[in-house]
């Protein structure tokens, strides 16, 4: 029991200075509020995404095709056999402006609409292995193409000079949605593939009404060319056995990157450096001693952020903004029969 209560009671002017400090401690400083575009001292968050998952061959040819903006970009891991057989390529595309960005593992071609809102891909499946009978994968590869035996024995053609292994390519589509985030935008990025037994090289008449699908290989050979050319319609998946007359394809260029070879060693302590453009910052990508960073290089420009990490390796190219970065990395995995090294795409989020 407490006798005398007045005695412990603070006197008014305390209890209003208390009051005014515990406010104080509640307010947040609004002037020094920042957007996104301010915060140029968070790092951005980086994630890293291999070309290739499947093999990588005896040797690796790396190229790569930005859109008219660069914006947007195609990469490929083209492998090679012993003796430069045909080997399924991986692929990689990103799009900075749409936010969308995609991999996909076996594919002999891979290419981009004129417009760059669809790819195209010829999907890669072996039919008869190496020491096969002529039947041994056929029902199996049937059921996962919707494609009846006796058309993909017909569409089949010799993967190997030293061997009895036989392929086919079954032709695909993406459609790159407008806008990833809208429900619907799953259902048009995943991948559709059309029950034809063709595509082992893939292009695209120059209006992008057609996918141009060529014809198998005479040669076990990984680069050799289509000869003749059938027409799909992506949207409803008509097949027309030859183009029309007055059809020409398109022709993306691709730069050639460098060629892994486990007999050839790769400088992987520099490389040139890469202009990139946030907004009103600009940045280099550099490589120096096997690490990439980002180095800001904005002229007007009074205190410039900190270079951030990006990852190992060294960057190949990146698109306009910086958001995929094209690079060659240490395997994560390393095996002592296969490249030291792997084309990847690192995605920097801002």
């Amino acid at each position: 029991m407490v006798k005398n209560s007045s005695a412990l009671r603070a006197p008014p002017n305390v209890v209003a200075l208390i009051a005014l400090i515990g406010l104080a401690g509640c307010l947040v400083d609004t002037s020094k509020k920042e957007s996104t575009a301010d915060t140029t001292h968070l790092a951005p968050v980086v994630t890293v995404t291999p070309v290739n998952r499947g093999t990588h061959g005896m040797a690796e040819r790396v190229m790569w095709a930005f859109s008219p903006d660069r914006k947007a970009v195609l990469v490929v891991a083209d492998p090679g056999g012993v003796e430069n057989e045909p080997v399924p390529n991986g692929f990689f595309f990103g799009d900075e402006a749409r936010g969308f960005q995609t991999q996909m593992d076996s594919v002999w071609d891979v290419e981009p609409s004129p417009d760059w809102k669809w790819i195209g891909f010829g999907r890669a499946y072996t039919v008869v292995s190496g020491g096969g009978t002529g039947t041994d994968l056929l029902i199996d590869v049937s059921r996962r193409t919707a494609i009846d035996t006796a058309t993909l024995r017909a569409g089949s053609f010799a993967s190997s000079g030293m061997s009895m292994s036989r392929a086919v390519a079954q032709p695909g589509v993406i459609h790159i949605p407008d806008n990833p985030r809208e429900i619907a935008a799953g259902d048009s990025a995943a991948p559709k593939l059309f029950p034809i037994a063709r595509g082992w090289r893939i292009r695209w008449t120059v209006d992008g009404s057609a996918l141009a699908l060529g014809n198998s290989p005479g040669r076990a050979i990984d680069n050799e060319p289509s000869q003749t050319w059938s027409a799909l319609d992506p949207l409803t998946g008509a097949l027309h056995g030859t183009l029309p007359a007055n059809s020409k394809l398109a022709d993306v260029k691709f730069t050639q990157g460098p060629t892994l070879d486990r007999s050839l060693p790769i400088d992987m302590s520099h490389s040139p450096p890469i202009q990139i453009q946030r907004g009103n910052q600009t940045f280099n990508v550099q490589s120096e001693r096997g690490v990439i960073t980002l180095v800001e290089t904005t002229a007007s420009a009074a205190n410039k952020a900190a270079p951030r990490v990006v990852g190992a390796g060294i960057a190949l190219a990146a698109t306009a903004g910086g958001r995929y970065i094209i690079a060659l990395a240490p395997r994560t995995k390393p095996d002592p029969n296969e490249i030291a090294v792997e084309p990847v795409v690192y995605t920097v989020t801002w």
